[in-house]
């Protein structure tokens, strides 16, 4: 049987989750789920991948009543009720709409920590943003989608090819089910859980949060797991699926152990399988030339990580092939990308996708 396994919600988008035994479905999301958020004072949002020392709050939630602790037990306490009553432009991800602003001690508070100056934002009574694809479908500040369901059993899928030490928390999704085939949510379109309806409705594009270890918000080596899911979770846009993004078609509530009920299925979606071919001490040293310096690499990790060891900065967003943001334009030598996307015809390459094959010259796109 298919059951729940965990449900997690995240008060503060990019804080730590909250595990819970029951659930409520409501306009947004779950119950208090990505309520708030921290964002640049323009209404920008910030988030775990810029700032990763996110992941270590704790946030908790009562009625209107939160509380966050540092890592060094330091607390503030605040009630929904004391945020601005004014609705002030914010943006998630190219999606314009409003929320309402924290009173000064608590944005002081944040401010502190990522030592620059933000704001903490709250959806409000009355959510003013919706779902993309889905107009009638509010959202509060997740990504895209309301509600995000991993498989137990394609996370120890994903374990098993994956070198690096791997904790579930990392994907961080709403719910968590169990019993059934890895990778078997790829052809669910509706499922019913207790007494709500969910319908998929894509899978879950990932991106460099997923690299960071929970607890000690260091990044794993070699970009893990985007890296191992790129060999067989690569789509034909080269797009690094895992996990399925969800709307709810009605309020109620789920309870860990509830059944999952497959009411409709589709075709999963088409995957590039890549793994590579293993080979015994190929480890291989180049010289990587980037506008006025020069190093030694290797031909084992992408040019971004051979950068940030080297401490030369290079903008990146995703770390996954998507964003395009650490395109350089790739002047001599040979490279190979591990994503479809990695090389272009214009002999521009993403850094955070692309290892050298041999001595290269980089240099930034004009």
């Amino acid at each position: 049987m298919i059951s729940i396994n965990q449900l997690y919600i995240y008060p503060i988008k990019s804080l730590s989750g909250i595990s819970l035994q029951t659930a409520n479905t409501v306009d947004g999301g779950f119950e208090h789920d990505r309520i708030m958020m921290i964002s640049e004072p323009d209404g920008t949002f910030i988030t775990a991948r810029q700032f990763p020392q996110l992941l270590k709050l704790q946030a908790s939630i009562m009625g209107n009543d939160v509380s966050v602790s540092l890592p060094s037990l330091e607390k503030i306490c605040f009630n929904l009720d004391e945020f601005s009553e004014n609705n002030e432009p914010t943006e998630v991800w190219g999606n314009h709409f409003t929320a309402q602003i924290a009173p000064i001690r608590v944005n002081q508070f944040f401010s502190h920590f990522l030592q620059k100056d933000v704001q903490l934002r709250w959806v409000g009574h009355n959510l003013t943003r919706r779902t993309k694809r889905y107009p009638q479908i509010p959202v509060s500040f997740a990504d895209g989608y309301p509600y995000l369901l991993l498989n137990q059993a394609s996370f120890n899928y994903l374990q098993q090819q994956c070198p690096a030490k791997l904790d579930i928390q990392q994907f961080r999704s709403n719910i968590i089910v169990d019993g059934a085939l890895p990778f078997a949510e790829d052809g669910w379109k509706t499922i019913k859980i207790g007494e709500v309806v969910f319908d998929i409705v894509k899978p879950c594009t990932r991106c460099v949060l997923t690299t960071f270890n929970v607890n000690t918000t260091e990044p794993l080596p070699n970009n893990e797991p985007l890296k191992t899911l790129s060999y067989f979770r690569s789509d034909l846009e080269g797009n690094i699926n895992f996990g399925m993004n969800m709307i709810a078609r009605n309020h109620g509530t789920v309870s860990a152990g509830d059944k999952v009920e497959i009411l409709e299925r589709q075709p999963a979606n088409s995957y590039v399988k890549n793994f590579p071919k293993e080979e015994a001490n190929n480890y291989q040293s180049c010289i990587i030339s980037f506008e006025n310096t020069k190093f030694e690499g290797n031909n084992q990790q992408t040019l971004l990580e051979q950068f940030e060891q080297h401490h030369i900065s290079l903008p990146y967003s995703c770390r996954a092939g998507v964003c395009g943001r650490c395109s350089v334009l790739l002047k001599e030598g040979q490279v190979k990308s591990l994503t479809q996307s990695g090389i272009k015809p214009d002999n521009s390459i993403l850094a955070c996708s692309c290892i050298p094959m041999s001595d290269i010259m980089i240099k930034l796109l004009k």
